[in-house]
Order: C-alpha cells, then sequence, then structure tokens
C-alpha cells in the first residue's frame, strides 16, 4: 500500500518538475508545484503514519493464555475473544496441523504468533484490525515460478451506488482486498483451476462469481432479502414478518410516495382505511387545523363536560412512535415524508399489548431514515405545490336573482308599520334595483381566496464507513392556503450519528422542528358565502367600503352584527386592519442509544430520550374591527382585543431491552424480549385577553387598557410519570407454526393509588400453510398463513389529576396576607385502567406465482371500565366524580387485494391494481346513570342542526332527531311522528329517535400503477358508502336561512306555493324556523381522487456521471381532483376545500 502511495507522489513530482523546466520564467506557476508536492507528501504521511499507527497498536496487542492440546481455530478464537482483532485464513491450511499448548502472560499478539506458527509453513500479516494467515513461500525461485493474474472491478448497489469497504475474498483461501471509497478494487492472485472470487458485505447478499479469463469483474450486490417487507418494527422490538401474528399493515417509504397527499397523515388515511382521518366539514382544507384521526373505531367515550362542549378528540388519537419514543399527531403531521422510512400501523391486540395502557386506539410507529455507509452523498429534493379553491359544490344566487327571492319572500312589503315604512321599504327597493341594472354582480367567494403557491425542499448529506455512519438533513416546507395570506411554515432539521466500536453501537439523533402558523384575516369564508352579490366592496374611489350600501334601518332592524346607524358591516374591510391570528411552536429531541451484542443470539439496548416543547398563541383585532360594531355607550373603550397563550411540555424517556434469538436444531426458532421504560411529563400553560386599543398600530399587549370584561388570567400545571415492563416469548417450528405472547405491566400516576399498576397481556398463534408438505408442490397457492390473536391494552388519554382531591385557591379574596383554599373535586382511590380486549383473525395469501395477494382480518374489540362521571348527592358538596362505568364495542373486517396484471421485469413493463375495505361498526353498551342523565338533557335542546346524544344500544355516531313525514301539501306544514305513533305538527324534541349512523359502514380505496422502463404512473381513488349525513346546506341555507343574506340557489327550488304540491321544503314565505327532523338526514356513497401522479427516473447516463449525478426524479401530481357525493352540500364552511397540483425535481449527487 504504501509502496504504491509512494510511487504516485514520485510520478507527480517528476512530471511537475519536468514542467517547471520547461517554463522556467513562470515562478508564481512554479510555487504552486511546489505547494502541491507539499500538499501529496503530507498526505502520504498522514496516512503512512495513520496506518502505521494502527498496525503498531494492532501488534502490540497483550493477552493472558493457558490452552493445552488445542487446535489452532480455538487459539484464534481465544485471540479474538481477548482483543478487537480478527482472523482470516483458510480452514483446510489448518486442519492438518498439530495441536498447540499456549501459556502467554501479558504478551504481545505478535509474539504469540511467532511462536505457534513457526515450523508450520504459515506466516500472518496484519492489516489493521485484521490478522491474515497464508502460507509462507518458501524461496525466491518458487514464488518467481508462481504465475499471478491481478483483477480489476468496481462494486456497487442496484442504484449503481459504489460500496466502499466491500470484501473481495478467493474462495477457499485468504487472500483478499476491500473496495476503496469509489468501490473499485484490485486483486492480484495466483493463477488457478476454477478459480471463484467471493463479495460480500454487510446487509448485503453474499456473492459468488467466476473467473472466466476477464481481468474486470464489475459486480452489482443485492439487499439481503430480510427487507422491510419482511420486517415488523413495533417500536420495542423489531420481528420477523414471517413468524408475527399480529394485525400490522407496514407502510414503506415508496408507497409514501405513491400515495402522496397533502402532508403525512393525509397520506396514510389514503394508503390503508383503518387508519380514518374524520372528514370535518366545516375547516375544510386549512393547513393550520389538525385533523382527528382513529383506528378501527372509537375505543373512548368523552365525559358530560367533553360531551357537551365537544372536545373530545383527542381520546380516540392513536398512539405514535417516533424511532422509539412518542410524539404527539401535530409533529407527525409536520414531518416531511422525505425523511420515513417506514410506518407501521399497530392494530389487534397481540400488535398492542406491548404497549400496555397506551395502546388501546392502536399504535402508529413512525421509522425514519438511518446515514447510508458509502463515499459522501447530497441528496436535494425541490416540491412546488399549488391549491386551488373547490367550490363546485357552492350555488348561490347572482344580483337579479335574489332580489326576486326578497321581493317573493315580501321583505319590501309591510301591513303593521304603516304606509312611512311602507314608502322607506319602496324607496330601499328601487336602490337595490337600481345597483342590479347597473350590473352590480360582485362574485364574493372569490373575494377572500386565491392559487396558493408554496414549495418544499429537502437537503440531505449522509455518508461513512461500517464503523461510523453520520447523517445531516434539513427541510423546509410552506403551505399556502386558498384563503388569502393563511399558510403554515415548517422547519426541521436532524443530524444523526452512529458508531460501531467492536460490539457496541452507539446512535444520537438530534432533531429541531420549528413551526408557524397564521390564520386568514380575511375571517370566515361563510362570512362572504352569504353576502349580497349586489353589494360593492369599494366605493367610488376605489377604497374598500367599511359598511355596505345602500341601507335601509328598518329593512335591518333586529340583525346581529349591523350597526344601526352604519349598516352592514363589510367583512373585507378587516383583511386591511392590522388584524392577525397566529401561533407558533418549537420542538427540540434528543435520543440516545446504545446496544451491544455480545453474541449473535444476544443484544442489549439502552435508550435515553427528552423532548421539549414551546407553544404560542396571538390574536389581535383592532378597535375599528367590525366585531365590535354593536359596542356602545360605556363599552366603546372596550374596543380592540388581544388574547395571548404560551405552554411548555417537557418529557423524560429512558428504557432498557434485551432481546434473544436463536435457532436450535434447524427448526426451533427462539425469540424472547424483555423492555423496561420509565418516563415522566411536565405540562404548564397559561392564557389572558386583554381589550381597549386606542389604535391599531398599538398591538403590544401592555397598551391594553384592561382585562377582558368579567375576565381573568387562566392556566393550568400537569405533571405525570408512568413505569412499564413488558415481556415477548415467541417460538417457531419448522416455519411452520407460531406462537407469540406477550406480558406487559404499567404503572401511571393518573390513577386510583389503589389502582396504579396493572397487568396487560396478549397471545397470538399462526400457521403457515404454504410450508406443509403437503402444500409445497402447489402450483397455484405460493404463500398461506392463517393467525389469531388475543390481548388486553389500555389507554391514558384524560386528565393527570383526574384520581385525586384537587384544590385551588381563593385569588379573589385573602385574608391579610394569607389566601384561603377550596376543594375542588373528590378525589377515586379506585380509579383504574380503562382496558380493551382485542379478539382477532386473520388469513394472507399470495396466489400465481404472487401476481395475486390477499389479506384479511376480522376483529372484535370490546372496551369496559371506560371513565365516566358518576352524579352524586349535593349533600356531598359536589355533584359528580369520575368513576369506571361504561362499555363500548366494535367490531368489523378489514379487506386488502392486490393484482399483477403485467410482470415483465426483463423488459421493465409492470401494471398492478389494489384495492383495500373497511368495516366498523360500533356500539355503547354500558353508561352510567349520570351520563344518562346528562344526554337526556341534552337531548331536550333545540335547534337547527341536531347535537350529539350517546344511548346504550345504539353506536357513538347516531344522528338523533325527531322524524319527519315530510310536507303537508294542503298546508304547506312540516309533519312529524311522535314516539307513540300519532301524527301531529308540532315539533317535540322528545320525540327523537335514531335516524342514521354519520360513519360510513363501509371505506376503502382502489389504486392503480403503471410502469414502462423509467416511466411510473400512479393514481388512487377514495370511496365509502352506507353511511348518513345531516345535511346542513339545506337547513342553515335554504329553508332556514336569512333570505336579506344570500342563499342556495336551491332557495328557489321544490318550494311549497300552492295547496296540493308535493314539496320537499316548506313555502318561501314561511318564517318559523324549521329544527332538526329526520327531513335532512341523507344516505351518502361518496368517491374521490385521492392523488394522481408521473415520474420519471433517470440513472447511469454518461452526462449524469460527468456532472457527479447518480439519480434525478421528475414528478408531476394532483391530489384531490375531484369529490363526487349522493349529498349535495356546501362543502368547507369556514374554510373551503382545495384542489392541489405538485411538481418535484430531486437530484442525488
Amino acid at each position: 500500500m504504501f509502496e504504491h502511495l509512494l510511487s504516485l507522489i514520485q510520478i507527480l513530482f517528476h512530471k511537475v518538475m519536468k514542467k517547471k523546466r520547461l517554463c522556467p520564467h513562470r515562478c508564481e506557476h512554479g510555487w504552486r508545484k511546489k505547494w502541491l508536492i507539499m500538499k501529496l507528501y503530507t498526505l502520504f504521511m498522514f496516512v503512512f503514519s495513520f496506518t502505521l499507527v494502527a498496525n503498531t497498536h494492532a501488534q502490540q496487542e497483550k493477552v493472558n493464555l493457558d490452552l493445552k492440546n488445542v487446535s489452532i481455530k480455538v487459539l484464534f478464537g481465544e485471540i479474538q475473544k481477548q482483543t478487537a482483532l480478527s482472523f482470516v485464513f483458510n480452514t483446510e491450511q489448518t486442519q492438518g496441523l498439530e495441536r498447540v499448548s499456549v501459556k502467554a502472560k501479558d504478551e504481545s499478539v505478535e509474539s504469540v504468533l511467532k511462536r505457534v506458527l513457526a515450523n508450520t509453513g504459515l506466516t500472518y500479516r496484519f492489516e489493521g484490525d485484521i490478522i491474515v494467515i497464508r502460507e509462507q513461500l518458501m524461496n525466491v525461485n518458487q514464488q518467481e515460478e508462481k504465475k499471478e493474474i491481478t483483477i480489476t472491478g468496481r462494486v456497487t448497489d442496484e442504484k449503481k451506488e459504489p460500496i466502499p469497504g466491500a470484501t473481495i475474498l478467493l474462495k477457499g483461501t485468504s487472500l483478499g482486498t476491500a473496495t476503496n471509497v469509489d468501490g473499485s478494487y484490485k486483486l492480484t492472485i495466483p493463477e488457478m483451476k476454477d478459480c471463484i472470487l467471493v463479495f460480500s458485505f454487510v446487509g448485503m447478499q453474499t456473492q459468488e462469481v467466476k473467473y472466466v479469463g476477464k481481468d474486470t469483474v464489475h459486480v452489482v450486490m443485492v439487499a439481503q432479502l430480510e427487507t422491510l417487507d419482511d420486517v415488523v418494527v413495533t417500536g420495542i422490538f423489531k420481528k420477523s414478518k414471517e413468524s408475527y401474528t399480529g394485525a400490522v399493515r407496514v407502510v414503506t417509504d415508496k408507497e409514501l410516495k405513491e400515495f402522496k397527499g397533502r402532508n403525512l397523515i393525509t397520506t396514510l388515511a389514503n394508503i390503508d382505511p383503518a387508519f380514518n382521518m374524520i372528514v370535518n366539514n366545516d375547516l375544510g382544507s386549512n393547513p393550520n387545523s389538525l385533523p382527528q384521526v382513529q383506528i378501527r373505531g372509537a375505543a373512548s367515550l368523552p365525559n358530560i363536560g367533553e360531551l357537551q362542549d365537544n372536545s373530545s378528540a383527542e381520546l380516540n388519537t392513536p398512539l405514535i412512535i417516533l424511532d422509539g419514543f412518542e410524539t404527539t399527531l401535530q409533529r407527525m403531521m409536520d414531518l416531511d415524508e422525505n425523511e420515513v422510512s417506514s410506518i407501521t400501523i399497530l392494530k389487534d391486540g397481540s400488535a398492542t399489548a406491548l404497549y400496555g395502557s397506551r395502546g388501546a386506539n392502536g399504535v402508529i410507529v413512525i421509522t425514519t431514515r438511518e446515514p447510508e455507509p458509502g463515499k459522501l452523498k447530497f441528496y436535494y429534493k425541490g416540491e412546488l405545490n399549488i391549491e386551488t379553491p373547490d367550490l363546485s359544490d357552492y350555488h348561490v344566487l347572482n344580483s337579479r336573482d335574489k332580489l326576486r327571492v326578497e321581493e317573493l319572500s315580501g321583505y319590501y312589503h309591510t301591513t303593521t308599520l304603516g304606509p312611512e315604512y311602507e314608502i322607506q321599504f319602496k324607496e330601499y327597493y328601487n336602490a337595490v334595483l337600481a345597483q342590479v341594472e347597473k350590473g352590480v354582480n360582485t362574485d364574493w367567494l372569490s373575494i377572500p381566496l386565491r392559487t396558493g403557491v408554496g414549495h418544499r425542499h429537502n437537503m440531505r448529506i449522509e455518508g461513512g464507513d461500517a464503523s461510523f455512519r453520520y447523517s445531516l438533513s434539513l427541510q423546509y416546507n410552506l403551505t399556502e392556503g386558498v384563503m388569502r395570506d393563511s399558510k403554515r411554515e415548517n422547519f426541521n432539521g436532524e443530524i444523526n450519528l452512529q458508531y460501531k466500536h467492536q460490539k457496541l453501537i452507539f446512535n444520537n439523533r438530534l432533531s429541531i422542528g420549528l413551526n408557524g402558523a397564521e390564520n386568514s384575516p380575511y375571517g370566515a369564508f361563510s362570512d362572504y358565502v352569504k353576502l349580497n352579490p349586489y353589494w360593492s366592496p369599494y366605493d367610488e374611489d376605489g377604497k374598500i367600503r367599511r359598511y355596505f350600501e345602500p341601507y335601509n334601518w328598518g329593512y335591518w332592524a333586529n340583525s346581529s352584527g349591523v350597526d344601526s346607524e352604519k349598516g352592514v358591516p363589510n367583512p373585507l374591510y378587516n383583511a386591511t386592519l392590522k388584524t392577525y391570528d397566529k401561533s407558533n411552536y418549537t420542538n427540540i429531541t434528543n435520543n440516545f442509544s446504545i446496544e451491544w451484542r455480545p453474541m449473535e443470539a444476544l443484544t442489549f439496548q439502552g435508550k435515553v430520550g427528552i423532548s421539549w416543547q414551546m407553544n404560542e398563541s396571538d390574536v389581535f383585532k383592532p378597535s375599528t374591527h367590525s366585531d365590535f360594531v354593536s359596542y356602545t355607550g360605556d363599552d366603546i373603550a372596550r374596543k380592540g382585543s388581544y388574547k395571548y397563550g404560551n405552554g411548555k411540555d417537557l418529557k423524560y424517556e429512558a428504557s432498557f431491552m434485551v432481546n434473544f434469538r436463536k435457532l436450535f436444531a434447524e427448526k426451533h426458532l427462539v425469540y424472547a424480549g424483555l423492555n423496561a421504560e420509565l418516563d415522566e411529563t411536565t405540562g404548564r400553560s397559561y392564557a389572558f385577553g386583554v381589550e381597549g386599543f386606542s389604535d391599531e398600530s398599538l398591538d403590544f399587549l401592555s397598551m391594553a387598557l384592561q382585562y377582558e370584561k368579567d375576565g381573568k388570567p387562566s392556566g393550568s400545571e400537569s405533571k405525570s410519570r408512568r413505569v412499564g415492563l413488558v415481556g415477548n416469548v415467541n417460538y417457531s417450528y419448522d416455519n411452520r407454526y407460531y406462537i407469540d405472547f406477550n406480558v406487559r405491566t404499567d404503572g401511571s400516576s393518573q390513577f386510583g393509588s389503589s389502582k396504579r399498576f396493572a397487568p396487560f397481556y396478549s397471545v397470538g398463534l399462526g400457521w403457515n400453510i404454504h410450508n406443509e408438505n403437503f402444500f409445497l408442490d402447489n402450483p397455484y397457492v405460493n404463500r398461506l398463513k392463517l393467525r389469531a390473536s388475543y390481548g388486553m391494552s389500555g389507554s391514558q388519554q384524560f386528565s393527570s389529576y383526574q384520581a385525586m382531591e384537587t384544590y385551588s385557591y381563593y385569588t379573589g379574596d385573602r385574608y391579610n396576607i394569607w389566601m384561603g383554599a377550596y376543594q375542588m373535586a373528590l378525589g377515586n382511590k379506585n380509579l383504574e385502567w380503562q382496558t380493551t380486549d382485542k379478539y382477532n383473525i386473520g388469513v394472507e395469501g399470495e396466489f400465481f406465482n404472487s401476481r395475486v395477494s390477499v389479506t384479511m382480518d376480522v376483529y372484535l374489540e370490546k372496551t369496559s371500565s371506560l371513565l365516566s362521571s358518576l352524579e352524586l348527592p349535593y349533600s356531598n358538596g359536589f355533584d359528580s366524580y369520575t368513576e369506571n362505568i361504561g362499555a363500548v364495542e366494535n367490531k368489523g373486517f378489514e379487506l386488502a387485494a392486490s393484482l399483477w396484471l403485467l410482470r415483465d421485469t426483463e423488459r421493465r413493463v409492470m401494471w398492478s391494481v389494489t384495492g383495500n375495505l373497511s368495516y366498523n361498526k360500533d356500539k355503547i353498551t354500558k353508561l352510567s346513570d349520570a351520563m344518562k342523565a346528562a344526554n337526556e338533557k341534552l337531548a331536550k335542546n333545540g335547534g337547527s342542526n341536531p347535537n350529539r346524544v350517546l344511548r346504550e344500544g345504539d353506536s357513538q355516531n347516531v344522528i338523533y332527531a325527531v322524524p319527519s313525514l315530510g310536507i303537508d301539501p294542503s298546508s304547506g306544514e312540516e309533519i312529524f311522528l311522535k314516539k307513540n305513533g300519532e301524527v301531529t305538527k308540532l315539533w317535540d324534541p322528545a320525540d327523537r329517535v335514531n335516524c342514521g349512523i354519520s360513519e360510513p359502514k363501509y371505506r376503502g380505496n382502489l389504486s392503480t400503477m403503471v410502469r414502462y422502463k423509467d416511466l411510473t404512473f400512479n393514481m388512487s381513488f377514495g370511496y365509502r358508502w352506507g353511511g348518513q349525513q345531516y345535511n346542513q346546506t339545506l337547513i342553515d341555507r335554504v329553508e332556514n336561512a336569512d333570505k336579506r343574506y344570500n342563499v342556495d340557489e336551491r332557495v328557489f327550488n321544490d318550494r311549497w306555493q300552492n295547496p296540493g304540491d308535493k314539496t320537499f321544503f316548506k313555502g318561501i314565505n314561511v318564517t318559523t324556523a324549521s329544527n332538526y327532523s329526520s327531513r335532512f338526514v341523507q344516505d351518502e356513497t361518496a368517491f374521490w381522487c385521492q392523488n394522481m401522479n408521473l415520474t420519471y427516473e433517470l440513472r447511469d447516463q454518461k452526462w449524469m456521471r460527468y456532472l457527479g449525478v447518480s439519480v434525478i426524479n421528475a414528478t408531476i401530481g394532483t391530489g384531490e381532483l375531484f369529490y363526487w357525493s349522493t349529498i349535495k352540500r356546501e362543502r368547507g364552511i369556514s374554510y373551503p376545500f382545495s384542489r392541489q397540483y405538485t411538481m418535484s425535481l430531486s437530484v442525488m449527487f
């Protein structure tokens, strides 16, 4: 090695000096050459010194030996145990040697080898930490007689990336070499018959290549068979998919790209319908709204308070694990899918029981990319995202039709207010008519909207070798919503370092996430939908009007939000003010782990993680904002408001794990694992509102006049601790029969002092039928697996102090300098864990040379000991306390199938079709008496939209409404059916019945992929049917609509006018408001485009190699291109839905 380096430097030196003699007058150029020579010599000396030190250190390693009558192989093994050295030798060379006895005390390895190998015909050579044992050549003549051949080549992976450090050995000998940083190698071997080269590298399949006389041998290495498709990452233990008995869905990074949505949560919902992202028709495509997600239905019920204020969304949120540590749904939404390696969705009891008290709602395990070894790689991906508003479900009236509706409704005539008002109304009608005749027809729907143009950037640097690997990644994402000035910005950075020393692996991952969100200053989209088209947003000078013209006080009397003197405020004016609604958070997480593998079958691992997050929110409205138009008298000084919120969360996590995996007698595979963990979470938050700002430029908190009326600062503090111990045993016989057993004990400070610890367990069985002797020769079935499991898990999605007696201070009253305290709630020391029993039966199959694959799961989940409120007599001083009373049940099935219509790998032509179907039915099996009483009280509420009510025996998602028989043709009034069967025209909430379920019975997706060489086209669609929806548009925007504002065009259609008319809606002149009824509950079937994308990939082109580029990937795509539903309603009430268009380009150097 040193001779080659020295020769290289000498050659360069002579070339430089030769050029110098040719150009004696170019002194400056000559000095540069001298400087080059000095750098080359310095480089040589550094490499030489480093290698020399490494070899010297290896040779001086000391050992203590006391071996008697052992083979040379045993001696080598003992030296390996005591040092960091490894031996490379041919077993055939050592088989004929005599056994040796060696005694050494603190003796160098080199000294021992000299003694032992003397007179054996073998010699040794140190190559760093490797000792190569080879035959000793007797003399120079013999060496010259032996002919040699030199083989060169390059070793790459399937992506044409070089593999540095790959080992090349001549089979049956110790002769070998390794590839350099470019993947190139040079090997000199003796000429021999049947020469075979063995190529090997960690994580790659070992290949044997026969030498056929060519001096150049290039090899493309393939990754080992155990890929992400064959491994289930549970976040605690890593399991073989073949022997795993749980119901899971492993999503690869490839699928994340093919089904790409607006964020990681949407993408996951596009792939697996069991991951249910509940659509919020009010918030639409607001980039700053956090969606509600569930896995296999809702396993928890809200308590009384949550039911009343509808704040129970987080109760059924699944547990999210990021690289072995718990994280939040918000952080998941802001992750860049390009940095995700795989996502595993754990569904059944066998899978979720690993997480015990946290697994009842299912578990999402996210694994990010690990650093890839090799030469330094630089990756960049840029993406342009365009969003356009989807207003296809909005149908409002134009100016002329709107004026006609007002006239038919009798708004311009009065029989009770006298002729004076009749004249005023006529004048007002003429003024509006003049606007219409002038051609004023404002498209208010487009004014607060825009085409949002966002962009995303991802940069990644990685490299290293077998012992040290590193990666640095930076991501920036700007999402511009379709409401003007609404946006979300994310910045994520991560440094990942891995170091391997002998049998130890150190890993440290530091990540930083910064997020900024701004809501639109234009307000709610619904404020613009209702504006009359004959109103102009601008005055004659082109300035935005503060109030609309024309205006008549009598016409707009008793209307909320209207200034009695100035008229209807223009919401567009608010957007010109210095108003904002923004929030941000900073998240810093550091995870450190140590792994020790003393032997192949045994692994120890310790992890420590810390996560800190700070949240902040600011909402400011100046005094001129339309929210304050009704402030008069003493309230004028209160105009202008500022609301501020701040929160900090800190979490510590630590775990220790030991794994054992070994195959006995070629048939008995045993896996055992034990994991102990603990964590502590602390949180603190506060918020307050102030009011009274004299000028909009003075938006600093301290400039406010006072706290908001009848308000004061609010806040909370919390701390919770949890410990857990989980053990897992998996046994496999002959790769045919499997049994998997988990047991876990959890303790949490959130529950009663007598019930803080609880056991959780699961058992799973599996049978690989395709490995049975009677199935081995089956030409149609390639894989057939049956599995069944039972498990119990729990939930901790509750308040930290619900089991304790809590107290608060009298902050408003005090005696002298002392403050008193009072008890806020009763404690319950027997409050225990909410548990879910999960049963699952599944089948997996691949048929016809794996062209067809099918997976089906049938499940039943029973949740008991639900936390609920229990009513108490007033003599206790408290009206309720928390108790374990309540139970729910979910059952259903999941079906996934894929078909390869074309699969020609040689011509690189492929076409596949995939479908998923999910069915879930839930039922409340038990409620506390207090919850029943609260629900019956809520059931008596009136209004246009039915509030949520829970009843035993029904689904959580039932729509309870008063049954309607439709509109009476003779009078145009609605007819109702009472519970006793009586027909009446009087609406009574006591008659509410089950009119449908808002969740669909079935939902799923269909997708197809077509690939021709380097061109790939993906397309996926979502669907659902079998459920009902309450059509809010029909009652709020048609029948109960305030026709002084703009309305849905259906206000003209299907209205009762004359006796005998059979219609859906009441008459246009009916002023009595309608309450919720079954008339507005409609069956829903929906079909929509999830995404489409076209990708072209370039690899290993000559011009790319010249530029140092290995891969170029270009993609164009679209998402949510269309949405079709049997229910015709306005979609996106406060924030509209949108269509997405993307263009991306990624380059790897």
